[in-house]
């Protein structure tokens, strides 16, 4: 930190000095060497400030890409750990070569009425054979049934109201 302060300081008197040399020169009619040394003072004064802003713009740079970087190592790790959980979950809701059917897991004590007698029948089939657990159990119905189970719900609860 001293070793940059230093060099600005040194900087700073080297343009204090050329416009100095400057002033000297158009009180001499010295025209060309005055205009000659406003240019190098100037210029000293551009490339001051440009050397001043460049060590924060890198820094910049460096802490935006970091943060970029994170950011696609956060998603692609995300998206990774998900694909995994979801493969996972979907292979041990479908085993093999079976038909597709969604399971659900329903307590004992809430069955839900149902007006179809085929969906009635088969969870009525489930209650009783498992009698050894009450509290819960897995029930396997088709999505037709699935879906009239869910319209004989919505036309109860419409009624209801």
């Amino acid at each position: 930190m001293e070793r940059s302060g230093r060099s600005l300081f040194r900087r700073i008197r080297s343009v204090r000095s050329s416009l100095d040399n400057a002033e000297q020169s158009f009180l001499d009619n010295k025209d060309i060497r005055g205009e000659l040394d406003l240019m190098l003072a100037e210029a000293e004064l551009k490339n001051l400030r440009r050397k001043k802003d460049v060590p924060w713009s890198w820094n910049r740079h460096l802490l935006a890409a970091c943060a970029a970087g994170l950011l696609v190592l956060a998603g692609f790790g995300g998206w990774y750990c998900a694909k995994d959980h979801y493969l996972q979950r979907r292979a041990a809701a479908a085993p093999a070569g079976a038909h597709v059917s969604t399971p659900v897991t329903a307590p004992v004590r809430q069955a839900v009425p149902v007006k179809t007698a085929v969906a009635k029948q088969t969870v009525q089939q489930d209650i009783t054979a498992a009698g050894e657990e009450p509290e819960k159990q897995q029930v396997t119905i088709s999505k037709a049934d699935m879906r009239k189970l869910v319209q004989s719900a919505r036309v109860e609860l419409s009624n209801s109201k």
